[in-house]
């Protein structure tokens, strides 16, 4: 995943980048009282193209934030994880989110043996109306596309097998059935693609443009 990706604000259908996706949230969907909640951004330590927004209530743990991870991006064999700073300082996961200062930074890991580590970020103070969820999702980063290694045409696995220059190819739908399809993983929109048994996350994450009629005009950047 080369240069900035964008991204669909799940409020209001707008395609932003990383960036420009903060200073939308803030500007078009905070609301002026209700539910005092921490705005999270969080991305792949190492594949920085996969991004999430979410406001978390000031008063929940981290330990929801680990909940939400888990059912969006990370869950497959019910993996040990933990929350820490540089140099593996593991954090309490019962620390309220309202208690992390502005602009503070820390680690996620997933899974102690092929590890996915995200890095959170808090953004700011946000208000929004009681929700049912803990957790809301508020953006994410357009899924990004692969070319099948063989063919160039859209792929939809990944070959678990790395070439000689230890690159994992990518194979489509017809194209994986020249190859051991247990060594055949999904393409998923999310940094744990290709690890272990994860496979993909629930229906209910998927960033649906027909709720939003023209997303256009919410804004582009």
């Amino acid at each position: 995943m080369k240069g900035q990706s964008k991204g669909n604000c799940y409020l209001c259908g707008a395609v932003l980048s990383k960036v420009g996706m903060k200073n939308h949230l803030f500007k078009l969907h905070g609301e002026e009282s209700g539910q005092e909640c921490r705005l999270l951004k969080i991305e792949g330590v190492y594949k920085k193209g996969y991004w999430l927004y979410i406001d978390v209530p000031a008063d929940k743990t981290l330990s929801a934030v680990d909940a939400f991870l888990r059912k969006i991006w990370l869950e497959c064999c019910g993996h040990l994880s933990m929350f820490c700073r540089s140099g593996y300082n593991k954090m309490d996961p019962n620390q309220k989110l309202g208690t992390f200062p502005v602009g503070d930074k820390f680690f996620h890991h997933y899974d102690f043996g092929t590890t996915t580590e995200t890095l959170i970020t808090v953004m700011g103070n946000i208000a929004r109306k009681q929700q049912k969820n803990i957790a809301r999702l508020l953006a994410r980063n357009n899924p990004p596309v692969f070319q099948c290694e063989d063919c160039g045409e859209t792929a939809e696995y990944i070959y678990m097998e790395p070439d000689d220059d230890y690159n994992f190819p990518f194979y489509c739908e017809k194209c994986s059935d020249n190859y051991d399809g247990y060594m055949m993983n999904p393409v998923t929109n999310s940094p744990r693609m290709g690890d272990c048994g994860y496979t993909g996350e629930l229906d209910v994450f998927t960033f649906n443009p027909a709720s939003f009629g023209d997303c256009s005009a919410a804004g582009v950047g």
